[in-house]
Formats: C-alpha cells, structure tokens, sequence
C-alpha cells in the first residue's frame, strides 16, 4: 500500500463545494433553510403574538404573515440603530502592518506604560510624603503637650 502525498490544496477545509447541478441545488436548499430560519420564523412568531395577546384581548386587527414580517423589519431596524456603535459589518480584508508602523504602535504603547508607572510611583510616594508630615505634625504636637505639662 502505497500513502497518498497530500498536497497544499488538500489541506485546505472545503465547506461548500459548488460543482454541477448538485451544487447548485445545495447552496438553494442552504439558502432557503435561512431564509426560512431567520426570516420566515421570527416573522410568523410575531404574529402569532400579535394575534395571541393583542388582537385577541383589544381592539386592535389582527395581522397576517406580510405584516408580521414587516413587524420583524422594524425590529430589527431598532435594534441596529440603537446598537450601531457595537455592531460593525467589515467586507475586504486589511494589510498587514509594516515593520515601521509596528515600532511606532510598540514604542507609543511603552511610552504609555512608563507614563502611568511615573505618575503612579510619584501619587505613592506623594502619599508616603503626606503621611511622614501628618506624623511629624503629630509627634510635634505631641511633644509641645508634654513640655507644656512639664
């Protein structure tokens, strides 16, 4: 038995593959199964809603499924515009950073750190530096007490 020599393209994960009529007919059943699962489904569960809790209990008509649907555009409009600053869609792909454009983001980064190291070191020992005088103040206190007791 002989092993097969795996090349490059081989290795690579295919996870539709669109060749012939067979193709074809996959990427329409993958289509339709999430035209059907994020569109048809959420529309018809709103109104099923709609004519359950609203329809049914106030004087409000009851809808069909164009207008549960449309109900699920509105949805989801809201629901983008009012996360719009969390939710990006990106298409394209982005260069990668030159070795220049890479020393220049590490050295702002140290930069940075030494920054918040330096201000942080000088709070702690502006702090240390207040807390000796408080008990110097103390102690001098303290001592001009006991001479006036004397």
């Amino acid at each position: 038995m002989k092993q097969k020599n795996k090349s490059k393209s081989d290795k690579r994960v295919k996870l539709i593959e669109i060749r012939g009529i067979s193709g074809i007919l996959k990427l329409g059943f993958i289509g339709i199964c999430l035209a059907a699962g994020f569109v048809l489904f959420p529309g018809a569960a709103l109104m099923y809603i709609w004519n359950t809790f609203l329809a049914a209990n106030t004087t409000l008509p009851a809808i069909g499924l164009l207008q549960g649907l449309l109900l699920y555009g509105i949805f989801l409009v809201v629901y983008f515009i009012h996360n719009r600053p969390r939710f990006s869609v990106s298409c394209g792909s982005f260069s990668e950073l030159s070795d220049d454009e890479l020393e220049r983001i590490i050295t702002k980064a140290k930069l940075n750190a030494e920054k918040r190291m330096t201000m942080s070191s000088f709070d702690i020992f502006q702090n240390k530096l207040e807390e000796i005088e408080k008990t110097q103040k103390e102690n001098k206190e303290e001592n001009s007490d006991n001479k006036k007791e004397v």
